[in-house]
């Protein structure tokens, strides 16, 4: 078997654990109260929302493991109390899929963030929703955060090549169009680095394990850094 092709099966390995992991989105589920802001500082955070699926959730690693925490992290490091603190509340639900994040969004902008990074769109690739459908729902998570005034950064994802040629075109397609009819930043690829590199994901070669965090982490954090507010 060629590397070629011994990376595409591992990688449409990843993408059918979202699918098996995650099969119905929890994110359906009625959701309490909005979660408050921080108040073990005088200093009010500037709060980051990570709206995703089980990458984001951090599937198969502790809490601070997972990138949205790594993230934060490095935002507040060599931050002293007098400057900007960052906190980064992780939304991640594993199995979610674009429909599911739309379907709790407005909760989330109860109490808006102030600022959000939308990284869904991997399950519905997997389960072959057709991609206007998707950039439908995906639109509907936009407009509702910019209705709020809340800035956006849209992180894409990519699918195998065994999808086929025209539809995996067209899925992919969704994130930079979006990004230009909105005039969003775009993050190209969520997983560049990390999807279907064995030693960058847990020993199932599917789910991101504490290294492969640390370089969505890095990934993330090298497209966020310039469009926070300068302290």
């Amino acid at each position: 078997m060629s590397k070629y092709h011994h990376r595409a099966n591992l990688w449409s390995s990843f993408l059918l654990s979202l699918f098996l992991i995650g099969c119905t989105d929890r994110a359906d589920q009625q959701l309490s109260e909005p979660y408050p802001a921080s108040e073990s500082s005088s200093v009010k955070p500037f709060r980051i929302l990570v709206l995703g699926d089980s990458l984001t959730e951090g599937y198969g690693v502790s809490p601070a493991q997972s990138y949205p925490s790594l993230l934060e992290q490095k935002l507040n490091q060599g931050n002293q109390e007098e400057y900007q603190r960052y906190e980064v509340i992780n939304g991640g639900v594993t199995g979610s899929t674009t429909s599911g994040g739309a379907s709790r969004i407005a909760w989330h902008m109860k109490s808006p963030p102030d600022f959000l990074i939308v990284a869904l769109g991997g399950n519905d690739g997997l389960r072959g929703i057709p991609p206007h459908e998707s950039k439908q729902s995906l639109k509907k998570i936009l407009q509702k955060a910019l209705e709020k005034n809340v800035p956006v950064m849209l992180a894409g994802m990519k699918l195998p090549p065994n999808y086929g040629s025209p539809y995996t075109k067209e899925f992919e397609q969704i994130f930079p169009e979006l990004a230009e009819e909105f005039e969003i930043p775009l993050l190209p690829f969520l997983l560049e680095g990390v999807g279907g590199i064995p030693e960058m994901n847990l020993p199932d070669r599917i789910h991101p394990n504490p290294l492969g965090h640390k370089v969505i982490c890095e990934t993330v954090h090298q497209h966020l850094v310039k469009l926070l507010p300068q302290t």
